[in-house]
């Protein structure tokens, strides 16, 4: 098990093998393992350092192993040295595609890196980790919030958690709607074709990724869902937009809140999922959300509801760009040090 370029132990799969097998490929503390094949070019070589002391470790036919000279070379140091854009191009071309790509120990060994001293493979070594720890600390802190986001979703949307009003009163039952008495529901009249890179206006499609548009055909506060695919991820927008002719748009919102909609919806995706027709690609027909049903309570709490959620996903939005910041600084440190 592989996590950001070492090797978690506690979850490698345990085997029972003879001794002489297991003495022939016993792995030590510092060994280097990289992928021997790859369906594509650029997966090959990828390399991984084991930094775990354990006496009961062994590798397979899968993998190459190198065993640095421990006297001379930093495991770590050559573990990032190995992820350098200059490394990574002698690796992929080196590499041999037929179905798939592989790469051979005689073609690793000829990859040419330039390396320091002991001493000062040691600190950009050591510098390195902190800054992989700090990422992984952050990486955690968003797991937990996500998950921590689950749990509130749950007990929000099952009524287990209930806000009170000003006066510290109950807010009133909760009632159940079709979203189509609540909203309008359509889709948009533009294709794949009509979105470019860096047009004025968004543009939604089936996929995930957002793109843009010269034109918008909506200037709404609106929930938009992919009509087909094997996921039906809503996200919410505001503001002028363009909408492929196979992608919903849900707005005019009638004594519902926007946003709660939007958490609701994304909180009872497996709906969505049930209600899907087709075998390969799944799609999703204007009646199946017209007559989906909608429990919700009064707009005070719903807006509260919106608002604790939107303060959550706040936290992870701020937690991710923390990320993206330190990943784009550590990319330009690698760059620095290993010219």
């Amino acid at each position: 098990m592989y996590v950001d370029g070492t090797i978690d132990v506690d979850n490698l799969t345990r085997v029972a093998i003879d001794e002489k097998e297991f003495s022939k490929n016993r792995v030590e503390y510092g060994d280097i393992f990289f992928t021997r094949s790859s369906l594509v070019k650029e997966g090959i070589a990828h390399s991984n350092v084991n930094l775990n002391k354990a006496d009961d470790l062994t590798f397979d036919g899968h993998l190459i192993r190198m065993r640095p000279i421990k006297e001379k070379y930093s495991p770590i140091f050559l573990y990032y040295n190995f992820g350098t854009p200059n490394t990574r191009i002698q690796f992929i071309q080196r590499g041999k595609t037929t179905t798939m790509t592989t790469i051979g120990q005689d073609d690793i060994a000829k990859v040419e890196i330039s390396i320091p001293t002991l001493p000062e493979q040691t600190k950009i070594a050591s510098f390195l980790t902190a800054v992989d720890e700090k990422l992984q600390a952050l990486k955690k802190k968003k797991f937990l919030l996500v998950q921590y986001k689950k749990g509130i979703l749950q007990q929000l949307f099952s009524q287990e958690l209930r806000f009170k009003d000003d006066n510290g009163n109950d807010f009133p039952d909760w009632e159940e709607k079709k979203l189509g008495e609540i909203t309008t529901i359509t889709t948009g009249s533009s294709n794949r074709v009509d979105s470019i890179l860096d047009g004025e206006f968004t543009f939604f499609d089936r996929s995930q990724d957002i793109r843009t548009s010269n034109r918008y055909l909506f200037d709404k506060e609106a929930i938009i869902v992919p009509g087909e695919g094997q996921e039906f991820i809503p996200k919410y927008f505001k503001g002028k937009f363009d909408l492929h002719q196979r992608t919903y748009a849900i707005f005019d919102f009638k004594d519902i809140y926007g946003k709660f909609l939007f958490y609701y919806i994304s909180f009872n995706d497996k709906h969505l999922q049930s209600q899907a027709v087709g075998s390969t690609v799944k799609s999703l027909r204007l009646p199946m959300f017209e007559t989906m049903l909608i429990n919700r309570p009064c707009l005070e709490e719903q807006t509260n509801i919106a608002h604790f959620l939107s303060a959550i996903d706040d936290k992870i939005n701020a937690v991710q760009q923390q990320i993206e910041k330190t990943e784009v600084w550590k990319k330009g440190l690698l760059q620095k040090m290993f010219v």
